[in-house]
């Protein structure tokens, strides 16, 4: 049975404001080791948050901050398990203001940003600045804070019913002028 519930009445356990979360599974094939036969393996749970990343409103020229690492599935067959190779802290970028909240690790190059869009009216603010792209992120802001490692990025997650350990996939950050940032994370997992 589904349990319906007004999302504003939600209780998660958790003094972060989190603006959504979402839960997807979808099941893995594996093969019994040494033949053919295909069977129903390991369950991969993937959680996307999005939540404010601070408490006050961004005054200042827009900015956006994210990385993305590569977690490719194996299936140990002598363990019988699915298992992520992560490729290193990932692809990263910082471009614009970021009120302090995230910077590149390792910096590779520093190039020109623009970006523009009349999608909510004439008067919206462009943002015309510098990308730092590279290697890594560190990122201080809520609802979870975290820097990128060697190995593969962990974070610990406990909203609601969901909680246990996440593979982080990918990170967003958005500072728009007269909002209040927003951070977006992508999280996977064995179950």
């Amino acid at each position: 049975m589904t349990d319906c519930q007004v999302v504003g009445n939600l209780s998660i356990g958790s003094d972060n404001c989190y603006i959504s979360i979402n839960t997807s599974c979808n099941t893995e094939s594996k093969l019994v080791c040494g033949t053919s036969v295909r069977f129903a393996g390991d369950i991969i749970q993937t959680v996307t948050v999005t939540g404010y990343a601070t408490n006050i409103v961004h005054m200042k020229a827009p900015g956006k901050a994210g990385v993305s690492t590569t977690l490719t599935r194996k299936y140990d067959c002598d363990a019988d398990q699915m298992r992520f190779i992560c490729d290193g802290q990932g692809s990263s970028y910082v471009a614009g203001d970021v009120a302090g909240l995230a910077s590149v690790i390792t910096v590779g190059k520093t190039t020109d940003s623009f970006s523009a869009s009349s999608a909510s009216g004439p008067a919206s603010v462009c943002m015309d600045t510098t990308q730092t792209d590279g290697l890594g992120l560190s990122y201080s802001g809520l609802p979870m804070s975290f820097t990128t490692s060697d190995g593969c990025t962990m974070l610990s997650v406990s909203i609601g019913k969901i909680s246990g350990t996440f593979y982080l996939q990918s990170f967003n950050l958005n500072l728009s002028s007269g909002q209040i940032p927003v951070a977006s994370y992508t999280l996977l997992r064995v179950i």
